[in-house]
């Protein structure tokens, strides 16, 4: 006789709890660990720079007039708009920045916003160092020269251009840095920031003297500052739609390498013809 068969257990399948979802992080602690991340990855420029504006406070007025120490922000907007603009590009490490969970926009924007606080403290800390008024540091600037002197008819207009002129140096060479897909147009971004504001310097000069008899800086001072903004906002936009470019590779130029080079050359010949144009129209300009 055949055994009887056995009963076989029953089968049940057990879900599993499933894994507690994390907590997500606050906005606020976000834009923290982004700012942080910005600081500590250029927190060496932004030191050497405070360790040149403290050289410059100490030891320019001995050989120098002390109006120089405001070429520390100039320089500053020359290094860090593609310092942080283009640090992806620099390093060599985009797709990996792009695979980050946080998104371009706002990584983009931590970096204008560490950038930018130094841009400002470095330049407002410029203007309290020389401790007189510009104006008048600036006409013994002149005359100590031998040029002669002149009359600084308009001292709101210079002072605010030594905050919009910096500004649209460093927003024209950042926007161009972050936007570039190679790292040779990521270090000649300078040039083109120089350019950009040069450019404009002279254009809104000449249409603000056209309009009226004497310029009075509510042409040039907010054509600087727009240019600026429009450089910031159109690079943000056009950052989180960006291709991870080559930037791994050697370095090398965009298109053809003698063409990079013409068209940096060129720029580079504009940034002189501008300076020059500025050196002569100075005294017209305050």
């Amino acid at each position: 006789m055949n055994p009887e068969p056995q009963p076989q257990p029953e089968l049940r399948l057990v879900e599993e709890d499933p894994e507690p979802m994390p907590m997500p992080r606050s906005r606020a602690r976000l834009w923290r660990g982004l700012l942080w991340n910005e600081w500590f990855a250029h927190s060496r420029l932004i030191v050497v720079f405070l360790f040149v504006w403290l050289g410059a406070v100490w030891l320019l007025p001995l050989v120098l007039h002390p109006l120089w120490i405001l070429v520390v922000g100039v320089l500053y907007a020359l290094v860090a708009g593609p310092a942080f603009g283009g640090a992806d590009v620099i390093d060599g490490s985009e797709e990996f920045t792009f695979s980050l969970p946080t998104t371009r926009s706002q990584r983009l924007a931590a970096r204008i916003v560490v950038s930018g606080i130094g841009l400002m403290a470095l330049t407002l800390m410029n203007v309290m160092a020389l401790d007189a008024s510009l104006s008048d540091l600036l006409v013994r600037l002149f005359l100590d020269s031998g040029l002669g002197g002149v009359e600084v008819r308009q001292p709101e207009m210079l002072l605010g251009l030594v905050f919009a002129f910096p500004f649209a140096i460093y927003a024209c060479g950042f926007a161009v840095a972050a936007l570039a897909t190679s790292r040779t147009v990521a270090f000649s971004a300078w040039v083109w920031g120089a350019l950009g504001a040069l450019a404009t310097l002279r254009g809104a000069a000449m249409l603000e003297e056209s309009l009226s008899d004497r310029l009075t800086g509510r042409i040039t001072v907010p054509a600087l500052l727009l240019v600026g903004f429009a450089c910031l906002t159109v690079a943000v936009r056009l950052y989180s739609r960006k291709e991870a470019g080559p930037a791994g590779s050697p370095l090398h130029m965009p298109w053809s390498w003698w063409g990079g080079l013409a068209l940096l050359l060129a720029a580079a010949a504009g940034v002189a013809l501008l300076l020059s144009w500025l050196s002569v129209y100075i005294a017209r300009l305050l």
